[in-house]
């Protein structure tokens, strides 16, 4: 038969049988089992039913419980099997009995091994899978995460609803991205865990993020691809409406070697990817931190297809330093214009300051509306795109520690007038953690923000870059002539 790749009806699921919940194992038993999910999904008050099963269990944790998915009394939109491996197959043979189509598999013990035993396992749950037309996810995987209907695989993540799905095939990655994205402002519509990608991999959950309405951009970790001219078709097809922020492990030899080791992936040739990002305008990245400082700065700022930026300090910078930074990380520090320095040398005095670009003139900072005057001069400079603000973090509490409402009101003043992205970028050479305190607290007022000037320029040469590939046409772009794009 061919083989199924969509999700189909009933998912997001509404009817979860989680086959391998134990009657006493404890929450916090090493590793992940059908017990935990269980209870965490309990405890996240899941917007459906679920059925734990287990053949010699009547009741667990004051739930009935089923001797197999075929005694479960409705049909399921989704099991979750996390028993021992050499079990599997006899429950996806029970799935295929119920009429329950998507599948999970958390067990690990598989192809990943490397053993004879997980490759004869492995080749024989992909049997039954074909033959009874089951979605697999997995195995060793923690499958979902989706916030719309409280359904989560981590109990000390929070619930926090927004347009960013994140693909990944670790499902310790995507433990971090759910547990640090919030603090920069993201919020999740799916998280999908998927590990050895046995049947389903990324470009099939792809497709299905492709016509996701909660889905407005796509990050991915990937480690290896079953078929990457499919896969590179579609990103392209996709991106210039959705953009896809990529981390692709596994470039290295070790790397490679770990990757192989983890899901049992082919981690693929550096030139190979570097060609697909070339062609496809997917965003690179190359950590979970990058991957959310790039997706702020979609989320939240106006789209800029330029690279030329205006630095403006409050003191305390190094000019040299900070043209080096941005020159490294691929932008532009051009020459403000000389309408733009005639109009700040209208109040700005050159006294211990310099309107040179960088700009080290902290007496704007004095008062919001000088410095809302100075954003408007430069947002008004045709050879500027986008604004960044350099601060040391000893001068936030003192300007602007008691009056966040306005300063966040003099940004939006200035971009929602059809001005420039302005960014901030916090930055404390003691090595504290107060660059981190006040960052939180910009991005919850809405302003985007960084921990470190690279990191803030880093963002922003990606997130021009995509709207240069995105107005050149995107499909349209030169393909390289170094590398292509096949597996």
């Amino acid at each position: 038969m061919t083989r199924d790749v969509g999700l189909g009806q009933g998912f997001p699921p509404r009817t979860i049988a989680i086959v391998g919940v134990s009657r006493s194992e404890h929450m916090y038993h090493p590793g992940y089992t059908g017990s935990r999910l269980f209870r965490i999904l309990r405890e996240s008050e899941f917007q459906g039913r679920i059925y734990p099963v287990n053949p010699k269990a009547d009741v667990i944790d004051g739930v009935k419980a089923y001797p197999s998915v075929t005694s479960v009394p409705e049909p399921l939109d989704f099991v979750i099997i996390g028993v021992p491996a050499a079990a599997v197959p006899q429950v996806l043979e029970d799935c295929i009995a119920a009429g329950a189509l998507n599948v999970q598999i958390l067990s690990s013990g598989f192809g990943e091994t490397g053993e004879a035993e997980g490759k004869r396992l492995e080749k024989r749950i992909t049997e039954i899978a074909l033959r009874g037309g089951l979605r697999i996810i997995g195995p060793n995987c923690m499958g979902f995460h989706i916030p719309s209907i409280r359904m989560k695989m981590f109990e000390e993540v929070e619930l926090v609803q927004g347009p960013v799905a994140f693909l990944s095939q670790s499902g310790g990655h995507a433990r971090i991205y759910l547990l640090h994205g919030p603090h920069r402002g993201i919020g999740f519509s799916k998280v999908i865990s998927y590990g050895n990608a046995l049947m389903m991999d990324a470009t099939d959950f792809l497709e299905y993020l492709a016509t996701d309405p909660e889905t407005q951009i796509i990050c991915m970790y990937l480690e290896g691809m079953k078929d990457g001219e499919r896969f590179a078709k579609l990103v392209r097809q996709l991106n210039p409406t959705k953009p896809v922020v990529i981390w692709k492990g596994g470039l290295t030899y070790s790397g490679a070697r770990a990757a192989s080791s983890h899901t049992g992936s082919l981690a693929g040739d550096r030139q190979i990817w570097d060609a697909f990002f070339e062609q496809t305008g997917a965003i690179k990245v190359d950590s979970i931190e990058e991957m959310a400082e790039v997706t702020m700065a979609l989320l939240r700022l106006k789209p800029s297809p330029g690279k030329r930026v205006a630095v403006l300090g409050a003191g305390g910078g190094d000019s040299v330093a900070t043209g080096d930074i941005c020159a490294e990380e691929g932008l532009e520090m051009p020459a403000i214009s000389p309408q733009t320095r005639a109009g700040l040398l209208e109040f700005v005095s050159l006294v211990n300051q310099g309107v040179m670009n960088p700009l080290d003139i902290p007496m704007v900072f004095a008062e919001l509306s000088t410095l809302q005057r100075t954003f408007e001069l430069l947002a008004a400079d045709p050879l500027i795109d986008i604004i960044i603000l350099h601060m040391s973090a000893e001068f936030f509490p003192k300007i602007w520690g008691h009056r966040m409402a306005g300063f966040r009101e003099c940004i939006l003043n200035v971009t929602q007038k059809g001005g420039k992205p302005i960014v901030l970028a916090v930055t404390d050479e003691s090595k504290t953690d107060a660059p981190e305190r006040y960052v939180r607290e910009l991005v919850g007022a809405g302003i985007p923000a960084y921990t470190s000037l690279r990191g803030a320029c880093r963002a922003l040469r990606r997130f021009a870059s995509y709207y240069e590939f995105v107005a050149q046409g995107g499909r349209d772009a030169p393909r390289p002539t170094a590398g292509t794009w096949r597996r």
